[in-house]
């Protein structure tokens, strides 16, 4: 019997959420150079920094449509606060490339 994935299960959908999260929380953690260890901090450079917002924007978006349950409303909300997340993490990453 070959093995088939239920995504309308609603335990098996938060369950590859929470995977996906935990995934994209390890590539944050290495494009963000938490596991430095040397004492001098230096600035990241602007690729991890997009790296690390992209990263950031897909987690946003998995806790709004699974966790918060946004994925059963409208489209006109799933669209507006993936409208905002999507600019404040510009506004972000603009501000670092200006600094």
């Amino acid at each position: 019997m070959p093995f088939s994935l239920n995504l309308s299960a609603p335990g098996t959908r938060l369950l590859l959420t929470w995977a996906l999260m935990s995934g994209l929380t390890v590539i944050s953690i290495i494009s963000g150079d938490a596991l430095e260890t040397q004492g001098d901090t230096v600035p990241l450079g602007l690729v991890s920094v997009i790296v690390l917002m992209g990263a950031t924007l897909f987690k946003c978006r998995l806790l709004l449509l699974d966790f918060l349950e946004l994925r059963s409303s409208s489209a006109g909300w799933r669209r507006g606060f993936i409208f905002a997340i999507f600019l404040i993490a510009a506004m972000i990453t603009g501000a670092y490339m200006l600094a």
